[in-house]
């Protein structure tokens, strides 16, 4: 079989945006196949391919994966928030949070005045145990 065809491969998402031919040292491959061009685009927008590859780059081998995915999400998030990106649905959250706390802290305090109360009530009755002979 000397004479096979060689496999063609997909190109990248990247590769494909830029209408070139996808290689094998291709650094976006592995993060952006075809099926991901949607996430592709929006990381392209927001941070542009120069961008992308620095801080891709910037980043050691095993933090890439992060990376990229928090690239991802910071360009949906500025999609779907073009205001303020990332930063309103950290705040939503925040507040959310602060609500929530304090909540908790009001329910701490009425299982300590229900506390209180009953032990001024005096010593428990239950257990059959009573005080007189």
């Amino acid at each position: 079989m000397a004479n096979a065809v060689p496999v063609a491969q997909k190109p990248c998402a990247a590769c494909k945006h830029q209408r070139r031919k996808c290689d094998q040292n291709c650094v976006l491959a592995k993060y952006f196949p075809t099926e991901r061009s949607d996430d592709f685009e929006n990381v392209y927008h927001l941070f542009g391919m120069q961008n992308t590859l620095k801080i891709l780059k910037s980043v050691e081998e095993e933090e890439r994966d992060a990376t990229i995915e928090s690239l991802i999400m910071e360009a949906k998030m500025r999609l779907e928030h073009p205001v303020h990106g990332h930063f309103s649905v950290a705040r939503e959250l925040s507040i959310e949070i602060e609500k929530t706390e304090k909540e908790l802290e009001i329910v701490r305090q009425k299982i300590h005045i229900c506390k209180g109360a009953d032990n001024r009530a005096g010593p428990s009755t239950r257990g059959g145990q009573s005080d007189q002979p």
